[in-house]
């Protein structure tokens, strides 16, 4: 059975923000408030039954379905340093190392979450950050590992975006779908949340962000999988 339906049955997405959805029990808790109900139930009287005529959602479930881990371009140059794995701990309620070296907690758990790191060059920074040989074998990578290390990246994240955006990336060093090192970041995604999924308590979304690259006019667009690792990759 899916995620969709095994687990926190979301109502609908709204991309890039967090999200409150319906309750997993579909047959006593469906329907939509309106304000003519929401008047009837919660009218100033004592009434017999309270729950009578109540048929809409009451529990609401809260996520995160656009998060970018070091595993995208933008954030691993900005400063994110943690994985899609750390992601999914962080939102299931444990404690992590930010990627300021300080320790995190949140206040209460998320319901579910979607790691929705960039599908244009997925796993890159990781390499970058590394010093990966054949990133440093072209002489932008070596230019940005090197801005990078020295505390320049902001202007490097800038740099890799604007590049991106425009068409000039260098294609010697550009992650994409086929190329050993994309596969692998892609897989480890999907490891994460289904390593981190737990049905009826925490959702580990399979997902992504697609940017489309159309001189500098993107168009972000998050992809979320209803289904489980078997499907996904």
């Amino acid at each position: 059975m899916t995620r969709w339906l095994h687990s926190l049955a979301m109502a609908s997405f709204v991309i890039g923000a967090p999200l409150p959805a319906v309750s997993q029990d579909f047959q006593s808790d469906s329907g939509s408030l309106t304000d003519l109900k929401a008047e009837r139930a919660f009218q100033d009287k004592k009434a017999y039954s309270p729950y009578a005529d109540r048929n809409f959602p009451t529990r609401p479930l809260f996520g995160d379905t656009h998060l970018h881990t070091s595993f995208s371009m933008d954030a691993g140059a900005f400063g994110a340093r943690l994985t899609p794995r750390d992601a999914y701990r962080f939102a299931r309620g444990e404690q992590v190392t930010a990627s300021s070296g300080q320790p995190v907690k949140l206040s209460r758990p998320l319901d579910f979450l979607v790691v929705a790191d960039h599908s244009d060059n997925m796993g890159f920074f990781p390499d970058l950050f590394a010093g990966k040989p054949n990133v440093l074998a072209d002489p932008t990578g070596r230019k940005w590992y090197n801005m990078v290390k020295n505390g320049q990246g902001n202007e490097a994240a800038i740099e890799i975006i604007t590049a991106f955006s425009h068409n000039t990336f260098p294609q010697e060093i550009y992650y994409g779908p086929g190329q050993p090192a994309y596969k692998h970041a892609w897989q480890e995604t999907i490891d994460a949340a289904e390593a981190y999924n737990d049905p009826g308590r925490f959702t580990a979304f399979i997902g992504y962000e697609w940017t489309s690259n159309t001189d500098g006019n993107n168009l972000h667009r998050n992809v979320i999988f209803r289904d489980n690792g078997d499907k996904a990759s």
